[in-house]
């Protein structure tokens, strides 16, 4: 039995002793957790030993080959098992992250665009070898050192970066459909509008072409993104005029249906660009062949619904 009095004073931290503690503390076996470590079960007692020695009291209660925790033992492994966790998950993704060749890193300024519409897009990519995709999202435009392979944007550019035109903007008016129903009949200045604030844009680039005065339209509500804005028009707060692309999984759904026959075309489009300093433009080409022709298969012209949501005209 070890007492505090047997120990030396501390010497460097053993962080491999550490690490050898939490797969026994977890397994409860030194031979199982030898295994999992690639070490004998002599290995294993070793570093237990060593770590004992560190804190000068026993961290395993032996009897025959069955082992259990100490008070001590269980306070330490409640204390280091999370954050040795939280370092091993992150060892494991950046060596992922190295494997360029197998893994993408596709970045866009468009966190909209990647939550309502990339993201569940993404289990359609498959391509012929495995390859997975780390989607990250920046306002930024990316800096000569930023590690990605793809850019997704509607507003930035890269220079010297082979460019994928990927659609133009479609805008559309779309609202829950039970206000939808209670507003068909009215004027267009009786609606009440959300907005977005990152795209102020949008909203008088509608009415300009529709020929209706922004000045009379009546805004209900604003949102930093439009993410915000289209879960507040499906929560029945107001019409909503977004680009098309947005709101074709809720328009599908059912949560969300057009209020205006006519679509608009906007100012914008989505491109996308490879970085210069990829070290998979091959596949990084593969991924943008298939976002272009998700893209159109997506913005293709959909059958009108023959619910009554017809546009009442200017008001």
């Amino acid at each position: 039995m070890m007492s505090k009095s047997d120990s030396s004073p501390p010497g460097p931290l053993p962080l491999n002793a550490v690490r050898v503690f939490v797969e026994a503390a977890r397994q409860l076996n030194f031979s199982r957790a030898g295994r999992v470590l690639g070490m004998s079960q002599g290995g294993v007692s070793r570093h237990i030993a060593t770590l004992e020695r560190y804190f000068g009291q026993a961290l395993f209660a032996r009897s025959g080959t069955s082992v259990s925790l100490t008070d001590a033992g269980r306070l330490y492994f409640d204390t280091v098992q999370e954050a040795l966790s939280t370092i091993e998950l992150a060892t494991r993704q950046m060596a992922q992250g190295q494997d360029g060749g197998h893994r993408l890193i596709v970045r866009t300024s468009l966190p909209t665009f990647a939550m309502t519409a990339l993201i569940p897009a993404l289990p359609g990519f498959q391509p012929s070898g495995p390859m997975a995709v780390d989607l990250v999202t920046s306002l930024s435009p990316p800096g000569p050192g930023d590690g990605y392979d793809v850019l997704i944007t509607r507003d930035l550019a890269v220079t010297g970066a082979e460019h994928w035109l990927l659609a133009t903007e479609n805008l559309v008016c779309v609202a829950a459909p039970a206000r939808c129903r209670e507003f068909a009949s009215q004027p267009v200045s009786r609606w009440q509008f959300l907005a977005a604030q990152s795209r102020p844009d949008v909203l008088a680039a509608w009415c300009t072409q529709l020929g209706q005065q922004a000045a009379g339209i009546q805004v209900a509500a604003s949102f930093d993104h439009y993410f915000l804005a289209i879960a507040a028009a499906i929560g029945g707060m107001g019409h909503l005029v977004v680009p098309e692309l947005l709101v074709a999984e809720p328009l599908r759904q059912g949560h969300l249906v057009r209020t205006a026959t006519a679509t608009v075309r906007g100012d914008a489009s989505y491109s996308a660009y490879i970085n210069p300093r990829s070290t998979a433009p091959e596949a990084s080409r593969v991924f943008c062949r298939w976002l272009k022709g998700w893209f159109r298969q997506a913005l293709e012209p959909k059958p009108e619904s023959s619910t009554p949501h017809a546009w009442p005209g200017p008001g």
